[in-house]
């Protein structure tokens, strides 16, 4: 039986900037188009047509095609023969397996840290600090890069860059219920207080309440997904 598809809908405004001649045209294309895509301006199961897009960036389809293959290759978009191109759905599964990854791999670098005695974290201290700040602002695109950052300076502190890696790669596969999230003022601000506990159990030198902590973070991508689920069931797949 074939898979259901979303209805084709208008390409909103992407508000592409005019082409910056200095730089390669597929490579802003394709950032233009992620940041939209990850954002979830351009929602899963949009339609993102070549010529609608090289009007709005003012260039010719040629850079299109090739900012279009660098997201499929990403897994951002896919392809239909005689369709056009679609911003692909949100799969369960890969949320599921990234948010099981994560939770092995980052509380187990939070209880290392944790043991490993430096009783004082300033650059991790500093960046929850940050987070509240932006929170404060309601500058929630700063408190989720401030976000990856956090997590970041806690594997690099434990000296875990191999470990980060395959972090960030799971967080990757997240990102678009990740900003989603960060659409819920609630959650944001219970993701910066998360921090704040991590680092306290690591600065309290208490590996166990550490993994705990790390582990109960991580946990609550599992009630994004849900949530996001709820409110746009037509933007996941299993």
């Amino acid at each position: 039986m074939p898979r259901p598809r979303l209805a084709a809908a208008p390409t909103p405004d992407l508000g592409l900037p005019p082409p910056d001649r200095s730089r390669p045209a597929p490579e802003q294309l394709y950032a233009a188009l992620r940041r939209a895509i990850l954002h979830l301006d351009l929602p899963p199961g949009a339609p993102v047509p070549e010529p609608a897009v090289a009007a709005q960036a003012g260039v010719s389809r040629t850079p299109v095609r090739e900012a279009l293959r660098r997201l499929r290759d990403d897994g951002l978009v896919e392809v239909l023969p005689n369709l056009g191109t679609f911003v692909t759905r949100i799969s369960r599964g890969r949320q599921e397996e990234a948010v099981a990854l994560r939770q092995l791999l980052e509380a187990e670098a939070a209880a290392r840290l944790a043991a490993a005695g430096a009783r004082r974290q300033p650059e991790l201290r500093r960046l929850v600090a940050g987070q509240r700040a932006a929170l404060a602002e309601e500058g929630r695109d700063a408190v989720y890069a401030l976000d990856e950052a956090f997590h970041a300076a806690l594997f690099e502190a434990a000296g875990l860059p191999l470990m980060w890696s395959a972090c960030r790669t799971a967080r990757a596969h997240m990102e678009r219920v990740h900003h989603a999230a960060v659409a819920q003022p609630d959650r944001v601000a219970a993701a910066v207080e998360a921090h704040a506990a991590i680092l306290a159990r690591i600065e309290a030198g208490d590996p166990a309440g550490a993994r705990a902590a790390m582990t109960d973070h991580v946990a609550a991508n599992a009630t994004d997904l849900a949530g996001l689920a709820r409110r746009h069931p037509d933007w996941l797949t299993a």
